[in-house]
């Protein structure tokens, strides 16, 4: 009798190991990315129940909107990176933080957003505001932290999250199915108000540094390693040191989304120009602008640069635009290129090779330059199918008569495997650190001949 027991609870034990097995696989398929949260429907059952028994739980939505070009500074992993780290923090919170306030969460991933489902304390049949915007509070200012000192430097200023509230209450009219993507997108359109204050103060921002000539142009050497020599400077621009537009993707984001991009467009190429001193009479300026902007910065860059910088003729400014944007307003960007290359204007394409749809329009906006997507030229020498691609863009600058730049090469060894491929015409800090004057390249920086 005693081993039929033992038997029969041997068997129960295999039975609950291999449930265990099966409930651990299933959450992790039916679970969203790769930090293998469970999904807000795999919840979802516990959310009923909850509501059922305790009559409301509140819905803590963390979203995290990200700026500038995160991914091409730190490489596409930094994303996992970031949502690795915040489920981190909101699993330890759930166990200390959260519990210190007597309130039972879980949580799910869904779409680059946490969604923390909150129950009553079990002294309570209601969740208290004031312990709801005591939560809010606590999660903000955790993931803050954890942006500002647990990650890369300059990963705080790119990202930056939301945390809203929702109560989602039984015995309304609606099914809980209703009742749940009712409450899920309250909180949602409640990040979306912070959003959109958050990109308002920004864009406030912008305004005082244009009003206030507060902007600062960075000079980054444009080099020909074949030739061993200085062809000329790239520009960028940073905003105040105070706020995330001190990096220059991330004011160059907010500038482009705002109705403020024209007068940005004016003041930035005018203080570029008339900061570059020491220019030589061979030098190119390579300045940014979007498509909108080309047929006026090209005018006033005719009847104004040269009054403002001896140095500067048509020949030797290069204006710059995005593929993605040349793409996204084909029509009337190839209708004002022409004009453009008329006056005398050098083109510059970048981003090339981030988007292959874009080369038929590409070939006919018959460029002098094209530059590298960054995360290629930066990524080509561990990765042969990224050296593949900038080979296949030699070959194709050749083809349409354009030379091609490999932008923010950073040290000598990126520098050497892009030189052996044929890449010519390269920029970054393997030269000099971009600086607000024109920075030297002693001879030390530049390849053997």
């Amino acid at each position: 009798m005693q081993a039929h027991d033992d038997q029969a609870a041997t068997e129960r034990r295999t039975t609950e190991r291999f449930a265990r097995q099966a409930r651990a696989t299933l959450r992790n398929l039916v679970s969203d990315d790769s930090l293998a949260l469970p999904s807000l429907r795999l919840i979802a059952d516990g959310i009923r129940l909850e509501l059922e028994k305790r009559g409301e739980v509140a819905i803590l939505y963390v979203g995290l909107k990200r700026y500038g070009r995160l991914e091409r500074v730190f490489g596409w992993q930094i994303t996992s990176d970031v949502l690795d780290a915040c489920s981190s923090i909101l699993q330890e919170m759930v166990g200390t933080s959260l519990r210190k306030l007597d309130v039972l969460a879980d949580f799910t991933l869904s779409d680059n957003a946490f969604i923390v489902v909150l129950s009553p304390p079990r002294r309570s049949k209601e969740i208290s505001r004031d312990d709801l915007t005591a939560i809010s509070r606590r999660v903000y200012e955790r993931l803050q932290s954890m942006l500002l000192n647990d990650l890369a430097p300059g990963v705080f200023d790119r990202v930056h999250p939301f945390v809203t509230v929702a109560i989602l209450q039984a015995g309304q009219d609606l099914t809980f199915e209703q009742s749940l993507q009712h409450g899920v997108a309250s909180a949602m359109q409640a990040a979306e108000r912070e959003w959109l204050l958050y990109d308002e103060e920004l864009e406030r921002t912008l305004a005082d540094a244009i009003e206030n000539h507060s902007l600062e142009p960075l000079f980054g050497p444009l080099v020909d390693v074949a030739a061993r020599k200085v062809i000329g400077y790239h520009t960028a621009i940073r905003g105040p040191f105070y706020s995330p537009l001190r990096l220059p993707d991330v004011l160059d984001e907010v500038a482009r989304r705002s109705a403020l991009l024209s007068s940005y467009g004016i003041e930035t190429r005018e203080l570029a120009v008339t900061k570059a001193a020491g220019l030589g009479p061979e030098d190119l300026l390579v300045l940014s602008c979007e498509s909108v902007e080309l047929p006026g910065a090209a005018v006033l860059a005719l009847s104004e640069f040269y009054s403002l910088n001896r140095a500067l003729v048509p020949q030797h400014v290069v204006f710059e635009m995005q593929v993605a944007d040349l793409a996204a307003h084909a029509a009337s960007a190839l209708r004002v290129l022409g004009p453009v290359h008329e006056m005398g204007f050098p083109v510059c394409i970048a981003g090339v090779g981030s988007g292959l749809t874009a080369f038929e329009l590409i070939t006919r906006a018959q460029p002098d330059f094209l530059a590298l997507d960054p995360v290629i030229s930066v990524g080509a020498t561990d990765d042969p199918t990224l050296m593949d691609i900038v080979q296949l863009m030699l070959r194709f600058a050749a083809r349409i008569g354009a030379r091609l730049i490999a932008p923010e090469v950073s040290d000598a060894r990126q520098m050497k495997a892009l030189r052996r491929v044929g890449v010519e015409i390269m920029s970054g800090e393997v030269f000099a650190r971009a600086d607000t004057r024109l920075p030297k390249v002693g001879p030390a920086k530049l390849p053997a001949a």
